[in-house]
């Protein structure tokens, strides 16, 4: 087969697909099954269409998910799997919380530890409450993760080891994470409670469950969080995901890959001259003198990240510079 049509009639498979997990998976069960569903189908396509292409051999995501969650799970594909140290970890949630119900997971899954009777004026009152306390969650701090949780401590999931747990070791495991924006956007009555729905931009790392249950022992009031929806995980959105249902459905599975040129083209870049071109390629770092552009925007501009491109702007690697001036290469792209 001549080199030309090789290339026509192969299929590569760097990228990231993005996914509407379902409630009742782990993240990584819901990364298995979907990388099993996409290689069956696409074994089956290449058999149809007489032609070569790649199956996935490794997949990972950017961001736990919990069990009982669900929405956006973006998973990198084969050598796009490199980039997701360097993708933004933003996550924007949509979460319901019960008024009046604590359970000891703080969601639906758990054992009922407490139950109020509330009113509608005390539903009210109590809402008020929690309205004034969240513009104090918009900053950066340091929290615990919940005891059920897939937070892992010396090697196990906390999920495992709840019941016996060190308390000494949870009390070290602490992660720095921010807030961006909190808010109330919707209040109602359903099913003998009232509850509210909250929107949460936030760091990777931040526990909704964990926020839940400041606020519920600032009021004084139990609170459990009924469902949890990530509608945006690192600039992938809700609207670009699919269900594993319409993944079964698809008739061609590669046209759901976001190719991972797409990717790198919304990362600020620099280009280097071309004396620079094969230090670049052989991982070593430049500064400045050595850029002839640079371009500060992108989705992904958050992590003094750059993606190093040749004056015909191939992608050859990404830097990070936190001062514009030095650019320390972290990943080649295209090596010699």
């Amino acid at each position: 087969m001549s080199d030309q049509v090789y290339q026509e009639n192969y299929t590569s498979l760097d990228g990231a697909i993005v996914i509407n997990k379902s409630p009742g998976f782990t993240s990584t069960q819901y990364l298995e099954k979907v990388k099993t569903l996409i290689n069956q189908k696409l074994r089956r396509l290449y058999k149809e269409q007489g032609r070569v292409g790649e199956l996935i051999e490794k997949a990972g995501h950017t961001g736990t998910l919990d069990p009982n969650a669900s929405g956006v799970l973006v998973i990198f594909l084969n050598n796009s799997t490199k980039l997701i140290p360097f993708i933004n970890k933003n996550k924007s949630y949509v979460c319901e919380v019960i008024i009046g119900k604590e359970t000891d997971t703080i969601d639906l899954s758990g054992n009922t530890l407490r139950e109020l009777k509330i009113d509608r004026s005390e539903a009210n009152e109590i809402i008020k409450k929690i309205e004034t306390l969240l513009p104090e969650y918009i900053r950066k701090f340091s929290q615990h993760p919940p005891v059920y949780s897939s937070k892992k401590i010396q090697g196990k999931r906390l999920y495992e080891i709840a019941s016996s747990i060190n308390t000494a070791l949870f009390k070290e495991k602490v992660d720095t994470v921010y807030i961006n924006s909190i808010k109330i956007i919707d209040y109602y009555y359903f099913l003998e409670y009232h509850r509210i729905q909250l929107e949460i931009d936030c760091s990777q790392g931040t526990y909704v469950r964990s926020i839940i249950k400041d606020i519920s022992d600032k009021i004084n009031v139990p609170l459990t969080l009924s469902f949890l929806v990530r509608k945006n995980s690192n600039n992938f959105t809700l609207s670009q995901s699919l269900t594993i249902e319409e993944l079964k459905n698809s008739s061609n599975i590669t046209d759901y890959i976001i190719k991972q040129e797409e990717i790198l083209n919304e990362f600020p870049f620099v280009v280097v001259n071309d004396r620079t071109v094969f230090k670049v390629r052989n991982g070593h770092s430049f500064i400045s003198q050595n850029v002839i552009h640079i371009e500060k925007k992108g989705k992904y501009n958050d992590r003094n990240i750059f993606v190093v491109k040749d004056r015909r702007k191939e992608n050859l690697a990404i830097a990070q510079s936190d001062n514009l001036i030095n650019f320390k290469v972290k990943r080649v792209l295209k090596p010699y």
